[in-house]
């Protein structure tokens, strides 16, 4: 059975993914499962709330809005 989320644990997540962190370290800071913390992000991602891109994609994207 798997514990709801709080909307404050999931901006957590968010900061600290955001923050470069590792699934281990983001797994110890919300004192959840590295699968956990991994399902939750997909749900995030389904529903729209995150995006993951990859470092040179995001890069790209933002040279371009520059321009």
């Amino acid at each position: 059975m798997s514990i709801r989320w709080s909307a404050a644990e999931e901006d957590l997540l968010v900061e600290n993914l955001e923050l470069g962190h590792d699934l281990h370290t983001v797994s110890m800071v919300l004192q959840r499962t590295p699968y956990s913390i991994a399902m939750k992000l997909v749900d995030l991602t389904v529903r729209g709330r995150v995006v993951v891109l990859a470092p040179a994609t995001f890069d790209a994207l933002s040279n371009r809005s520059r321009q």
